[in-house]
């Protein structure tokens, strides 16, 4: 869906001193059959399932609205990996994300892209089939293997009728992390979401930086390549999202009926417009009450921020833009040296190398209440004057409105 950029937040402005918009598109899916399927697992097989995958279940209810995304893209400033407002920043974090898909990171294996696709048989193995059966539901869309949502839906039936609730769980989870946290095709489940899946099935690698990975990857993709299609997990972004700038607290146990009482349904692209324009920092619910006091990823290795490993991407994210949303304040200017950008897209290819220092740096992980090392900011800058500047750098998409 495209963003009316016609809206009233933009008239009466100099279109030199605003940012040309995108027009960008989104993919949903229908989850209405999954939605269902997900239903059939009562209390205790339901809970079953969310310690073994987290919240793929309340995710897939959220109803994503798609003008609040298209028209939050337009903000992401692609490279400082973050969005930028009229006066400051944000950016979805690790610890945000890790409440959201409710997989905590610390004690686990972020995961670890392969150089090969898993194979026929250890997938036919997790879906109960004989290889050449699987082998044989396996089918090519846009140039890419995969499975159809169609079939396994109506094999998810079959199994919940025969009562195979531990491969019913398995099979849903692999179809939710097809349609909903990778898309690519609309009703299939490709293999890169398929691997993603196999890692977390048999070595129990941990999805989340691998969500956060695409959402960065897709709107840098969008915003540097070019690209009109914006496919990542929607239903986390968008939590994300309303969690900082609506007043009610959003509970990710219960995001669907969280998120309706908050009356966006009505709200279309202009009213978005006006929405995101007028957003200042007093607007903002900085840390979030969901992250404790637990300590937050400042950088990893050698690497200057963070480097994630995607299902589609790599790509930095930088922890020093977000301190306030960590709790603390900014002291100044970032340094340019700490903001260094990562970005690696897969089907360019050449990237094995560089993905392998990636995996490399993630074995020392600097976990801090903030980020301690000398040089990070320039103190003689104050953020408020550094902000105003990139401001002018970047340009908003649409004209600020004052005092919302």
């Amino acid at each position: 869906m495209d963003v009316d950029t016609r809206s009233d937040a933009t008239r009466h402005t100099d279109s030199s001193d605003l940012r040309k918009k995108y027009s960008l598109r989104t993919q949903v899916g229908n989850l209405t059959g999954l939605i269902n399927l997900g239903k059939r697992l009562k209390t205790i097989k339901r809970e079953t399932f969310q310690r073994r995958y987290g919240n793929l279940l309340n995710l897939m209810e959220v109803e994503v609205q798609i003008p609040a995304i298209t028209t939050l893209a337009q903000y992401y400033d692609s490279p400082l990996r973050c969005f930028t407002f009229q006066d400051f920043q944000l950016a979805p974090t690790i610890e945000e994300f890790e409440h959201i898909l409710g997989l905590p990171l610390e004690g686990t294996t972020p995961y670890q892209h392969l150089e090969h696709h898993a194979s026929i048989p250890t997938i036919a193995a997790i879906m109960k089939l004989h290889p050449k059966e699987h082998e044989d539901r396996m089918m090519m869309r846009n140039q890419l293997h995969g499975l159809s949502q169609g079939y396994l839906e109506q094999y998810l039936h079959h199994l919940a009728d025969k009562e195979d609730w531990e491969t019913f769980m398995d099979v849903l989870a692999l179809t939710i992390y097809g349609i909903v946290l990778f898309p690519k095709i609309e009703e299939f489940v490709d293999f890169t979401a398929i691997d993603v899946f196999v890692a977390r099935k048999t070595r129990s690698d941990n999805p989340v930086t691998t969500v956060l990975a695409d959402v960065y990857g897709t709107l840098s993709f969008c915003q540097e390549r070019k690209g009109k299609k914006i496919l990542c997990c929607l239903a986390a972004l968008y939590t994300w999202m309303t969690a900082h700038v609506f007043k009610e607290m959003v509970d990710v146990k219960s995001l669907s009926e969280t998120l309706s009482r908050q009356g966006l349904k009505d709200k279309g692209g202009n009213d978005w417009a006006r929405f995101f324009a007028g957003l200042s920092e007093r607007s903002i619910k900085w840390r979030l009450p969901w992250l404790g006091n637990k300590l937050s990823i400042q950088h990893c290795g050698s690497f200057p921020n963070v480097p994630l490993i995607g299902a589609r991407y790599c790509i930095n994210y930088n922890p020093l833009l977000v301190q306030r949303q960590f709790g603390h304040p900014m002291r100044g200017a970032p340094s340019p040296d700490y903001l260094a950008t990562l970005f690696i897209y897969y089907e360019d290819g050449h990237f094995i190398e560089l993905l392998r220092k990636v995996k490399s740096a993630w074995e020392n992980v600097v976990r801090a209440e903030k980020d301690l090392r000398s040089g990070v900011v320039d103190s003689r800058v104050s953020y408020h004057t550094w902000i105003l500047d990139r401001v002018k750098v970047a340009k908003l998409p649409f004209k600020p409105i004052k005092d919302q």
